[in-house]
């Protein structure tokens, strides 16, 4: 089978792996570079073994390229990815991403235009999303009516699907997965038992409320309870939001607590989990955003971590039971629940070893694979 796979802004390592061990798959992945690209660059993306195709935004190539970008800079309009249909001839199946995008829109005109068949993936979690233009409405109601398969791995997006109008028959859930031999329990590396880390992975960007794990970072130091704990937080993440996140630790005196690793290789990250004592993703909501996965949350289940999270999006459905979860934008309940971790070391070990079973009953890479392969399976049959 020749697949061609248009991720968008999800060309990155953890996306990528079950594509690069489909069975019996030729994958040619579409690839536009753009800012969240950069980020992705040290991670190990490129080294996945499947070929890439450069697609452009209408901002890098194109006619109309230097307008657009400035009205990309000073009016607030969104890059467009230029017509690659024409390069989708040829593939026996297209995977896209998400109901809005440009991607799907091409992938949709490569299946009228030579009849390949069409599945989009589905993150969003949010009914009617997306849909501030009419060019953006007219995308979704296309993709309602035409794609052959919707993959999602939320019973939230299932249902946003339906209420937008998907044939209930063309949704198909598959739990997404992570390496659980090479994300797996470790011992964590010798130092003072006084000293408590806490794990933060993600963008560092407002929506993954990291303002709020800061905030209760600074109460948990000076929480007379535990005066003669030493707590320390790891910030793996870049992207956007580095200065306001400086800004928030100086003012809160944190610099002695926090250190930044950056964007890590991916072959690194399973250290710094094993290095944690607690993984926290404290997500908050928006109006067009809730956390549609996490999939550093399955990462760290899958290393045996204790995790705390709060009620945002689809995250209640990922731990389910094995983590504690609070309100999103409260840096209290964070405080609260972290020291409940800091002082019941058998509250982390028990948390910590029912999200590893969890994690190798539901979210296993080779199981993630292989629900891939079938459903692609039967679209071709």
């Amino acid at each position: 089978m020749k697949l061609a796979l248009l991720k968008g802004n999800r060309f990155n390592p953890w996306h990528l792996a079950a594509f690069a061990q489909l069975p019996n798959t030729g994958v040619t992945a579409f690839r536009a570079e753009s800012e969240i690209q950069q980020h992705f660059a040290s991670r190990g993306s490129d080294a996945l073994p499947f070929a890439t195709e450069r697609i452009y935004f209408d901002t890098q190539s194109g006619p109309w390229r230097h307008l657009n970008t400035l009205a990309e800079r000073y009016a607030g309009r969104a890059p467009k990815v230029l017509p690659f249909h024409e390069r989708l001839q040829g593939f026996d199946l297209i995977q896209t991403w998400e109901l809005f995008t440009g991607w799907t829109a091409q992938a949709l005109e490569a299946k009228q235009r030579h009849g390949i068949p069409v599945s989009v993936m589905v993150w969003d979690n949010i009914p009617f999303n997306n849909e501030a233009t009419p060019d953006l409405r007219a995308k979704k109601a296309r993709a309602i009516r035409e794609a052959d398969c919707f993959l999602v791995h939320t019973e939230r997006s299932r249902r946003m699907l339906l209420l937008e109008g998907a044939d209930p028959h063309k949704i198909i859930r598959i739990d997404p997965g992570v390496d659980t031999q090479t994300f797996a329990p470790a011992a964590r590396p010798e130092g003072p038992p006084q000293v408590i880390n806490l794990l933060f992975v993600g963008w560092l960007l407002p929506r993954k409320g990291i303002d709020f794990l800061l905030a209760a970072l600074r109460g948990l130091i000076d929480d007379p309870d535990l005066a003669n704990t030493k707590l320390h937080l790891t910030v793996v993440g870049s992207g956007p939001g580095r200065e306001r996140v400086d800004a928030l630790i100086h003012r809160l005196g944190l610099g002695g607590h926090v250190h930044f690793a950056g964007a890590l290789a991916y072959d690194a990250m399973p250290a710094y989990y094993h290095a944690a004592d607690a993984f926290i993703l404290p997500s908050i909501a928006t109006d067009t955003w809730q956390e549609q996965f996490g999939m550093s949350l399955i990462e760290a289940m899958a290393c045996g971590k204790a995790c705390i999270s709060t009620y945002s999006g689809a995250i209640p459905e990922i731990l389910a039971g094995t983590g504690i979860l609070v309100q999103p934008n409260d840096a209290l309940a964070l405080h609260q629940a972290i020291k409940q971790l800091i002082r019941d070391p058998g509250l982390r070990e028990s948390l910590g070893a029912a999200a590893r079973q969890r994690a190798e009953a539901h979210f296993a890479l080779a199981d993630y694979t292989a629900n891939l392969a079938r459903v692609y399976g039967d679209l071709l049959a």
